[in-house]
């Protein structure tokens, strides 16, 4: 199948080639072999975040979705300079199939944002949380898509997440972020 994209060491294209696989293995339906080759919904983002200078810089995010057949999507949010929507979208398809191996009631998702943590002072990671929730909050909810911490991310990224969701939404929702502190539900 040509999937349209690059295969050259390209994390999605291996996923693809793995689902391929196995596939070919279990004898799946086409139907349903195509269904999960290809993330249900994906969200492309530049997230504005005025730094510590007084300067304005945009970084781009990545929410992938990749199937919520078995339940809400579950995958943790990446922040690093050499992020790609090909490693979100291999993540998120990993976990998709990760949940559904162990047989819990979660499909698969995954976060990016392309910046460089190590550089950033922590009001500017803190904007930079909270401008990620201010653009696909709309989209996360503990029965659509929980975010949880990944590479670069911690229970404080988390907590701001969270803070900044319920602001938006004016609940208390303490579901929506795992990962969190212990102290605001873990």
């Amino acid at each position: 199948m040509d999937s349209g994209v690059q295969t050259n060491l390209n994390p999605f294209a291996i996923a693809q080639r793995q689902l391929d696989e196995a596939a070919k293995r279990l004898d799946l339906d086409p139907g349903l072999h195509e269904l999960l080759r290809w993330p249900m919904r994906e969200f492309h983002v530049r997230i504005p975040v005025r730094m510590d200078d007084g300067s304005v810089r945009v970084f781009p995010g990545y929410r992938v979705q990749y199937n919520w057949a078995r339940g809400p999507c579950k995958g943790g949010i990446r922040f690093h300079p050499e992020e790609t929507v090909d490693t979100v979208r291999a993540l998120a398809a990993w976990m998709t199939w990760k949940t559904a191996v162990v047989d819990l009631p979660l499909g698969g998702g995954k976060g990016g944002v392309v910046c460089n943590p190590k550089e950033m002072s922590s009001r500017e990671l803190e904007r930079l949380s909270r401008g990620y929730i201010r653009a696909l909050g709309h989209y996360l909810s503990p029965t659509v898509d929980v975010p949880a911490p990944d590479v670069y991310t911690n229970p404080q990224v988390m907590s701001w997440m969270l803070d900044e969701y319920e602001r938006l939404t004016g609940h208390s929702a303490p579901g929506v972020i795992t990962g969190k502190p212990l102290a605001l539900g873990g």
